[in-house]
């Protein structure tokens, strides 16, 4: 009995020996060590278990794999796992249920798996502080199945993602199949957007960047949006950052009752102050019947329209530069339906220019053309511009040393002037008026300054002007007869004496000292007599010059400034914060007054009532403090003794968290003569406002046709910003019925105008090309 006992102990202390000694000798597969704790079971000649608490660990990788259960297939390098599995690296860390591991290239399979992994700053261009809040930025994802297929790469089956590090993220993206590669994208087909776990949107494909780059290739989140006239809107966008100096973004609109949209932009900037920008898109619009809101409808027809805006700059050899600018639309009824705000939206004018210019010290040349065109209505139009406009000038320099400065400047134009109209079968007519000038004006100015309180500015001009056409008086049509033009100008401006007063407050908290100063002015000109002036082609204010004529030009400044104090500091300059002036004008020919283009109303009221004196123009601002300014200006018209017109406007900014600005012009006359009812009054103001470091924020605007007693439009813009993701809402009220000019009929009198967007860490919403979700500012708009 004896002899059994021992065998058995004997037996089972080696059995324990050898386990031991299996414990502390796990075979070397790819560098991997193992936890002492563990028992390690050799199961076939290539094939090991290890259970309870399992950690093995890579030294050279940093990389940790802990479970309940682990197999290890040396000849396969294949390492499985069960229970509780967690993984482990520098930068990100799986937790799984089961696992299929390639131990020599460290990809493998996670089941029913959760996963994280930190956003790495790019080290060429490190970012102090990320937009995903003041944790270390990371994406966490699951799924059924996790596949790591590269480094720091996943496909994710039935699972999704997010950015947002919380215990609760506030949202995820999942689909069917997610592809994770962390620092550059994540792409999904047939994704839903789920806010809380509650699903939102779908997405029919999204390209997500996963950076912590300023600018990131991908899909950014898609507005929605309803509209009266276009009914159900969703406007997608896709930006690609090209590279440090190059992005673009292309647009896809649609519509579901007026049809859909396409589009792109382009950007780049260069380190020789060269930049480019140009935007193309284009509208394809199907015919749709509205209700009126009276029992009838309206019908819009089917229609195709493209606009484009470009302006670009770019640095040559040889201190040259070209420049370039595009604001072209093909229809004027489309820019009055779609855009959100109403500057843009009474545009009326559609403008090409392009050239190179040069400078070259006291010379400049340059070569260019422009094209604009101005719509009466969707009808008719005139067009003005130069093809080509070539020009050479010299800068004012002192002549021969002396206190006298010259410069001098000529031009050849090729002036493009053309009226066109469209009879209702679409043919159009134009009318061509263009006409060949060639024009050169030098001048000398000598300035008298020794007095500070006195100066004289007077100054002795020569013009000679010749264009290859002229009026024919007794037919009044334009003929192929060259005409010449030669008139000297002459003038003086005296300003002063100057007065000026300095109040001393230093026990005031607003400023240490105030300046006030008082500078009444004088000016004088006389034209030489142009004998031809009725047989000159005119087109535009310098051919209208009325020759033997004087102007007297009279009025004074008033200015205030400060020398003001900044939490007790005072500043080391004196701010002014306030000007005013007054100025009239005196022709002793009225036709001058016409063309004079210092008075607004001159334009329009000197054909209609000839007069000898311009109307009283106040110009008037004041800065009184960093967060408040205004500007005022109004022309009184001494013969009919009234006001003609108003204008203001101003910002208020409280504190950090709102800005309010505003606007008001009132106009007393009409632009074809005059009349003493206000023909023209407006009211805009817009508020920017936020809160609690601008998570919550939102701006409201209006513009109010006081003489029509009516809103043209209302906007109201919320947002809110989370730590990791936000929303934008807006509503707009717009009447088609105090916004339309010129013949073209609303398909409906009001629009009104909801959208509605999403923006995430790392990925944004955008206002769509027509500005909304807050897109541009709420202005005057033109009539």
């Amino acid at each position: 009995m004896k002899r059994v006992v021992f065998a058995v102990v004997s037996a089972l202390l080696l059995t324990a020996g050898a386990v031991r000694a299996q414990q502390v000798q796990l075979p070397s597969v790819m560098g991997f060590d193992s936890n002492l704790q563990q028992r390690l079971v050799k199961v076939g000649e290539n094939h090991y278990k290890l259970i309870g608490n399992v950690e093995i660990e890579s030294k050279k990788d940093g990389l940790k794999i802990s479970a309940d259960e682990m197999e290890i297939f040396t000849d396969k390098d294949l390492l499985t796992a069960k229970g509780n599995i967690t993984l482990t690296t520098a930068t990100e860390r799986i937790s799984a249920d089961s696992l299929e591991f390639n131990i020599r290239t460290k990809l493998g399979t996670f089941y029913h798996a959760t996963g994280s992994s930190q956003i790495e700053d790019n080290p060429r261009r490190p970012k102090p502080k990320n937009e995903f809040g003041t944790q270390e930025a990371s994406v966490l994802f699951y799924g059924e199945k996790i596949e790591k297929i590269g480094y720091r790469k996943y496909r994710l089956s039935n699972g999704g993602f997010t950015t947002c590090i919380q215990a609760n993220p506030r949202w995820t993206l999942t689909s069917g199949t997610v592809i994770i590669n962390v620092n550059h994208y994540a792409t999904l087909q047939n994704a839903l957007f789920k806010v809380k776990g509650v699903p939102v949107f779908y997405l029919p494909v999204i390209f997500y960047p996963i950076n912590k780059e300023d600018r990131a290739t991908g899909i950014l989140l898609p507005a929605y949006g309803t509209s009266t006239i276009r009914g159900n809107t969703i406007n997608t966008a896709f930006y690609w950052a090209i590279n440090r100096s190059q992005d673009s973004t292309f647009y896809y609109d649609w519509f579901s009752k007026t049809g859909s949209g396409y589009g792109a932009d382009y950007r780049r900037t260069g380190l020789d102050a060269s930049s480019a920008y140009l935007r193309f898109y284009r509208l394809n619009e199907k015919p749709v019947t509205y209700d009126n809101g009276a029992g009838g409808l309206n019908s819009a027809p089917g229609r195709q329209s493209f606009q484009v805006n470009s302006t670009l700059v770019q640095a040559m050899p040889l201190n040259l530069k070209a420049r370039a600018r595009i604001d072209y639309f093909s229809s004027v009824d489309v820019q009055q339906t779609y855009n959100f705000n109403p500057l843009d939206a009474s545009r009326s004018q559609r403008y090409i220019m392009g050239g190179i210019t040069g400078n070259w010290g006291l010379f400049g040349a340059g070569v260019t053309t422009d094209r604009s065109e101005y719509f009466y209505n969707a009808s008719s139009s005139a067009i003005s511009g130069a093809a080509p406009r070539l020009s050479f000038s010299k800068k004012e320099s002192p002549l021969f040393g002396s206190p006298i400065y010259f410069s001098a400047g000529v031009e050849d134009a090729g002036l493009v002037r053309q009226t066109v109209s469209t009879d209702a079968d679409s043919n159009r007519t134009v009318t061509d008026y263009g006409v060949n000038r060639f024009d050169v004006s030098p001048r000398i100015r000598f300035p008298f300054t020794k007095w500070p309180f006195f100066t004289i500015n007077a100054s002795l001009g020569w013009r000679f002007t010749r264009w290859n056409q002229s009026y024919d008086t007794s037919t009044g049509a334009q003929v192929f007869v060259p005409i010449n033009r030669k008139y000297f100008d002459m003038g003086a401006r005296f300003s002063g004496p100057s007065f000026t007063r300095i109040f001393l407050t230093p026990n005031s908290g607003y400023a240490e000292k105030l300046k006030h100063t008082i500078e009444p002015w004088f000016s004088i000109g006389r034209t030489t007599f142009i004998d031809n002036l009725p047989y000159i082609v005119k087109t535009d204010t310098s051919d209208y010059t009325y020759g033997g004529t004087t102007q007297m030009q009279y009025g004074v400044d008033t200015r205030l400034y400060a020398k003001r104090k900044y939490d007790g500091v005072v500043s080391a300059s004196a701010e002014q914060v306030l000007t005013v002036g007054v100025r009239q004008t005196y022709y002793s020919d009225a036709r001058a007054a016409t063309y004079d283009p210092n008075y607004q109303s001159n334009l329009y009221l000197g054909s209609a009532i000839p007069q000898k004196v311009s109307p009283i123009a106040l110009n008037a601002s004041a800065t009184p403090t960093q967060t408040f300014r205004v500007a005022f200006q109004t022309e009184y018209n001494t013969y009919l003794n009234m006001f003609l017109s108003f204008g203001a406007s101003g910002t208020y900014m409280m504190g950090n968290w709102a800005t309010i600005t505003g606007g008001w012009s009132k106009r007393n006359y009409n632009m074809g003569g005059y009349g003493l009812a206000a023909l023209s009054h407006y009211f805009n103001s817009e508020t920017k406002f936020h809160f609690f470091d601008n998570k919550i924020g939102g701006q409201v605007g209006f513009n109010w046709d006081v003489q029509g007693k009516q809103f043209l439009q209302t906007r109201y813009v919320g947002y809110y910003n989370a730590q990791c993701c936000g929303f934008m809402i807006e509503y707009q009220a717009y009447d088609f019925s105090g916004l339309y000019y010129g013949g073209w009929k609303p398909p409906v009198p009001k629009d009104h105008r909801f959208s509605f967007g999403f923006s995430l860490a790392g990925i944004g919403t955008f206002s769509n090309i027509f500005g909304a979700l807050g897109g541009g500012t709420t202005q005057m708009p033109r009539f």
